[in-house]
């Protein structure tokens, strides 16, 4: 099936002609006489003279230049500030920003704003000296993509299932004949997503800038070498600001290229250039213009072949018809072929494309000429009436809800005509046999131009890519410099805190019992350096998203992704390793030796870049927060545990010892121990037979399974290339108020009671502080923004931030947020929801009985669609009772069926006597007129209109008519366009006027006015708004209904609850092998260490893996109650297994985060920290697992240099654990867990983040 566009050959010569013989169009001689002759005094004649001879010489100058540098230089006119012009030699390789803007400029000026008149003037340069433009042809046949619907376990979003539960593909795609192996077709096409993936640190312009520098420049410059070459054969001379415009898109490997700022230019991106795209945490650009930063990433690249997914979501209708005009003229003058989906294409968008692809079903019902398009259905009984757009009829036509009323035959009963029908009907059309007479002759390929199609993957060196990567990455370190500032502050206060705790005048060496200290130490430095990387384990979750989608389309290899983050790293490790070991090593009094310090800070550089290269590792395998976290978790407390300072590697099981040495963890720790104590000051001579080791140092070292001579030193360089194997508007929008109007007793659908409430606002402003660099868009003059959600947040209550002036009353009174909440609902755009809750409580009036069973989900992943979610949105507002409504764009990102099935449930909602008030995008006439009033704001939120419709929205037009100047409304054409194209701020300047002012001296204003003076006056019998209690229900009815909400979301989130109960039943049977029998054996103090490392790993994993795996789920819903169900049970099975294989009499883990407690005795701890052993989670913990398994034995234990002492004995006198405080430590806990309860309820009443 042919999806070529074609050139309309008749229309482009007349183009041509026209801007050939148009007055306005200047050639280089005609302008140079134009501006002599308007020069003020002298000899104009002998000065134009001159003018031409001097740029006749720059000109030959060039000419004469060999190839390669002649493609780089051009003329430029500049005209001065007092009036003279003159013209400049260029180098195109070497522009700056202001250059390019300059060239920008000056091609505007000359082709006044007309970027169909540039675009005719590029190809008559290039056809004039008869070069063909390569044009491509795609086909595809039986093309079908299948996927099995699976219910049950393999239903899951496992990791099993998604590697088979896959989709399957079958037909044929060809491009200009050949198959997709015979070339590279990511680069031969570009496919624009719906989804908007971008860096939010990154700046508009960068962003495409860094599109354009990977993509290249493709053919252009072989365009423009051949098209200099014919021109100087046959003595053109071309007109410099072409000549200057095709020359600097023609440079490769340019940092920022012209083709950015044509592409801002073109899709309305130049007043935001220079703003932040943002993201949810960082404010930045709307979403309609992260929509159009999405097109323009690919509209920078050189592809010949365009795919675009809804690229008008979030748009309204004026902004998409400008930038499909745009397209269209790509498409017919450069002979790009382009496929553009659309969600509610205006009519005259919808008039601007030249062919149409019809699918439903899955199935291709029409496809060919748009003008054709109703012929063909008028053809099967079905007509579109009139004041219904082509678009909305076309996909209802098929629908079997809204088919019946279409049908035109009225001599022929309606009968539902299914897709099959329409294809097969099709088949027979004289569309479709013209079609399939086309396909039946293949392409002749003999007739591809060489430069169609792009046989090599990438579009610049591996050099270039490389620069450019790097680029990026230093680019994003310094907006992001605040978490590696913080990052560095942390490490900063952890060295104070730890020489203060392990204090030099307390730290003896020489002595065997003086080494357990300095191994806690030791151990303590390791893991601080080590875990403070992990933010890296987020950071690259947060880009993995961005990289899929830029390495699929070929913007570069994966290895260009992770080496400019290895190389950039290697600095922050040098000076995170460096702040540690200067703050910690002479004042805890290690080695002093200066060969000694060096050795130390080497090994904690090779440990940091280690754990960074293992956290990239862990999030390119887990891709999700949720699964790295735990996978993080795992491995890290495998290498945590193995690495040799927890349990020693001697007392391994032999069928384990291959673990320690997989583990990186053992060989810093090697490292680092080593250093210290093969130290001259450990040299004391053991007299203990009993240990093997011939010096306290080596006897320090050899208990715990160390390497024993210093040539084994060893640091692990992590290298993150190992990720790189796993990673291979216009301003006026339209706010709309839905007024009830109807009578009582037509009142239907919903009959909840509800009181009615009168809203007045007057003169209401707000304002925002703007930071001094990088504006946001509020403050970009010139910015499309006319502040209807604005709007709507400070009427709702909704702003965070910011000044509000003015009124707001209800019913007269004033607003008081804490009722007008209880009155007032309010629908987000973003939907979010429960996304592991079903559809129950909802009714007939938002059409989701259908769904009652369905999973809400995550939008964009799985569960309801984005029609079906804007409806619950509505319904889980609506089951309040509200008086008052407010919706934001209830119909973005739908379709047009979609968008009138929303519509169709507000109207429901209307008509229940509610207020509804909503802001739209792109509305059809239908959904347009299904609006009682209107309230339309220019750009800076100035009322321009504020009133009733009408019937097909007679009163709007006549008061825009009445306006001297404005142009009377197109009969059929849609108000909402119209009213937005007559009220734009550029017939504002060609009618010097101001419609705002128009509006505030109309009589509908003081109509308006009126009554609002009314309806802030209470009535004489009236109340204020008043409601006895706070909330609505008593707090035993919101428990229940809280307790009951979170117990089906956490029953339907396998990724979390499997995965917890999983590896900690993993993790439960690793530590009982690693720590095997360890609970009997207690016949020397090494033993006891293992053991005590047992408890400390147990408490530490589970701990650990709960803290980190909650994060992402408390993130989207606040639980509570369930979780310490669920916390209970993975307890209950973790201990059992611990109990059962350690060899314990009893296991009660919980969370905690601190290690302290465990390097260093309490006993030990200096007097001024000691404070903090007693306010750690943790050591309460493990003082009660130890006192509870061992604390009453008298079993004894040898301890080097003071013989067998009873275990109940050594831990009082060495560790200050005594069996008689168990119950003391068991009352504690229930503190611990009620006061971070008491905590965790008081940060989310008060703390919010969030700055609207």
């Amino acid at each position: 099936m042919a999806a070529e566009v074609k050139r309309d050959d008749l229309t482009r010569s007349m183009s041509r002609k026209t801007s050939f013989l148009s007055p306005s169009t200047k050639s280089w001689a005609s302008a140079s006489i134009r501006e002599a002759f308007g020069a003020p005094g002298g000899d104009v004649f002998q000065k134009s003279g001159r003018r031409d001879d001097e740029e006749e010489l720059k000109w030959a100058a060039i000419e004469r230049l060999p190839t390669y540098d002649r493609m780089k230089k051009g003329i430029l006119k500049q005209v001065l500030d007092n009036g003279s012009v003159i013209h400049e030699e260029v180098d195109f390789a070497n522009l700056g920003l202001q250059d390019k803007k300059h060239i920008m400029d000056s091609m505007l000026k000359a082709f006044e704003d007309d970027n169909e008149r540039l675009l005719l003037r590029l190809r008559e340069r290039i056809d004039r000296v008869g070069i063909n433009i390569p044009q491509c042809e795609v086909r595809f046949e039986d093309l079908s993509v299948e996927g099995d619907a699976f219910g049950g376990s393999r239903a899951l979003p496992t990791l099993f299932n998604s590697t088979v539960n896959a989709l399957e593909e079958s037909g044929k795609i060809t491009y200009c004949g050949h198959e997709l192996r015979e070339f590279i077709p990511q680069r031969t096409c570009a496919y624009i997503s719906q989804h908007d993936l971008h860096h939010g640190e990154m700046t508009v312009r960068e962003t495409l800038d860094f599109s354009g520098r990977c993509f290249g420049v493709g053919a252009r410059y072989e365009l423009l070498a051949e098209l200099s070459r014919r021109e100087k054969d046959a003595g053109i001379k071309p007109d410099p600001e072409i000549d200057a415009f095709m020359k600097a898109i023609a440079v490769a490997g340019q940092k920022t290229s012209l083709v950015t700022d044509y592409v801002l230019k073109m899709l309305g991106l130049d007043i935001c250039a220079d703003t932040m795209v943002g993201d949810e945490m960082r404010r930045g650009i709307s979403g309609g213009q992260k929509k159009r930063v999405t097109t323009g990433e690919m509209l920078v690249g050189p592809a010949k072949v365009f795919f675009m997914d809804e690229i008008s979501t979030g748009l309204d209708s004026s902004t998409t018809f400008q930038i499909i005009k745009y397209m269209r003229q790509m498409v017919h003058i450069m002979d790009i072929t382009m496929i553009i989906s659309l969600l509610q294409p205006a009519p005259e968008t919808f008039d601007l494309f030249d062919d149409i692809i019809l699918l439903s079903e899955g199935r291709i019902v029409y496809q060919g000429p748009r003008e054709h398009v109703l012929d063909f259905f008028e053809s099967v009984g079905f007509k579109c009436p009139e004041r219904k757009g082509v678009a909305d009829f076309l996909q209802e036509v098929t629908s079997k809800k809204d088919q019946e009323q279409y049908w035109s035959r009225k001599n022929v009963p309606y009968r539902y005509v299914s897709v099959s029908d329409f294809v097969r009907h099709f088949e027979s059309f004289y569309i479709g046999e013209k079609i399939f007479g086309e396909l039946r002759v293949p392409y002749d390929k003999s007739k591809v131009h060489p430069a169609t199609l792009v046989k090599e993957k990438y579009g610049i060196s591996s050099k270039d890519l490389f620069k450019a990567c790097l680029a990026r990455e230093w680019l994003l370190m310094k907006r992001n410099s605040f978490v590696y500032i913080f990052k560095t502050t942390q490490i900063t206060i952890m060295a104070l805190f730890t020489f203060t705790v392990f204090f030099r005048t307390e730290m003896k060496h020489g002595q065997i019992d003086d080494g357990g200290k300095f191994y806690g130490a030791l151990f303590f430095s390791l893991i601080n350096v080590m875990f403070n990387g992990m933010a890296e384990l987020a950071m690259t979750i947060f880009r993995l998203p961005v990289f899929f989608k830029q390495r699929d389309s070929l913007f570069y290899p994966a290895w260009a992704f992770a080496l400019p983050i290895w190389l950039l790293r290697i600095p922050i490790s040098v000076m995170e390793s460096g702040i540690w070991i200067i703050l910690t090593y002479y004042t805890v009094g290690f080695a002093p030796a200066a060969s000694r310090f060096f050795k130390q800070f080497l090994a904690f550089v090779g440990i940091h870049q280690m754990a960074l290269g293992l956290f990239r590792f862990i999030a390119a395998l887990g891709r999700t927060q949720v699964v790295a976290n735990t996978l993080g978790t795992f491995t890290l407390l495998l290498v945590f545990v193995l690495g040799g300072f927890i349990i020693a590697k001697d007392d391994l099981q032999p069928w384990m010892k291959w673990a320690y040495y997989l583990s990186p963890m053992s060989y810093g720790q090697n490292a680092i121990v080593l250093v210290e104590f093969l130290d001259p000051r450990w040299s004391t001579i053991n007299d203990d037979t009993r240990f093997p080791g011939r010096t306290a140092g080596e006897e320090l070292l050899a208990a715990r399974g160390m390497f024993t001579e210093e040539h084994c030193t060893y640091a692990p360089l992590g290298d993150s290339k190992s990720v790189s194997s796993n990673l291979e508007d216009e301003s006026k929008n339209v706010p709309c108020n839905l007024r009830y109007e109807s009578e009582s007793n037509n009142k239907r659908g919903m009959v909840l009671p509800f009181k009615p409430l009168s809203l007045t606002f007057d003169r209401v402003n707000y304002y925002v502080d703007m930071p001094a660099v990088n504006r946001s868009f509020d403050s970009v003059d010139g910015s499309k923004w006319s502040g209807k959600t604005t709007l709507m947040g400070v009427l709702a209550g909704r702003k965070t931030g910011g000044y509000i002036e003015g009124e707001i009353k209800i019913s007269g009174y004033p607003k008081n947020q804490e009722t007008f909440a209880r009155v007032s609902g309010y629908c987000e755009q973003n939907d979010i929801h429960s996304p592991h809750m079903f559809v129950e409580e909802v009714m007939d009036l938002v059409e989701l009985n259908s769904l009652r069973g369905s999973l809400v989900g995550l939008p964009g992943v799985d569960g309801l669609s984005t029609e079906q979610r804007k409806r619950l949105t509505i319904a889980v507002e609506l089951v309040a009772n509200p008086s008052i409504i407010f919706m934001d764009e209830p119909t973005s990102g739908l379709d047009a069926r979609a968008a009138a099935i929303v519509m169709r449930a507000v109207r429901n909602t209307v008509d229940t006597g509610r207020t509804v008030v909503c802001t739209i995008h792109q509305p059809s006439i239908d959904i347009f007129e299904s609006f009682d009033e209107l309230f339309l704001m220019k750009r800076g939120g100035q009322v321009i209109y504020a009133g009733a419709l009408g019937t097909n929205s007679q009163l709007l037009i006549e008061y825009f008519e009445s306006i001297t100047g404005v142009p009377k409304i197109k009969y059929g054409y849609n108000p909402a366009t119209w009213m937005l194209e007559v009220s734009s701020s550029a017939v504002e300047t060609q009618l010097d006027m101001d419609f705002a002012e128009i509006y505030s001296n109309s009589h509908l204003h003081r109509k308006n006015q009126e009554l609002i003076d009314k309806l802030s006056t209470p009535e004489s019998e009236s109340q204020e708004l008043y409601f006895p209690t706070k909330y609505s229900q008593p707090f035993l009815v919101q428990f229940k209904a809280c307790f009951w909400k979170q117990h089906w979301s956490y029953w339907r989130n396998p990724q979390y609850n499997v995965i917890r109960f999983f590896m900690t039943t993993v993790i439960g049977i690793i530590f009982g092998v690693i720590f095997w029998d360890k609970g009997d054996k207690m016949h020397k103090q090494q033993d006891l260490s293992n053991l005590l490392g047992a408890m400390y790993a147990a408490v530490l994993f589970l701990g650990g893996t709960n803290t980190s795996a909650v994060q992402s789920v408390v993130a989207i819903e606040r639980t509570v109650a369930v979780e310490t169900i669920y916390v209970a049970i993975q307890t209950f099975i973790y201990s059992l297994l611990l109990y059962s294989m350690i060899g314990l009499s009893g296991m009660q883990p919980t969370s905690g985060t601190s290690s302290l407690v465990f390097l260093i005795p309490r006993m030990e701890i200096p007097i001024w920290w000691r404070w903090y052993y007693w306010g750690s989670p943790v050591a309460w913990t493990i003082y009660g697992l130890v006192t509870s398994q061992v604390g009453d034995k008298m079993d004894n234990v040898h301890v080097p240099k003071h013989g067998d002492i009873p275990v109940k004995d050594y831990l009082k006198q060495y560790l200050g654990y005594e069996s008689d405080f168990l119950g003391y430590v068991a009352l504690a806990h229930v503190g611990w867990a009620l006061l971070f309860f008491f905590v965790f309820v008081y940060g989310i009443k008060v703390l919010n983040f969030q700055r609207r």
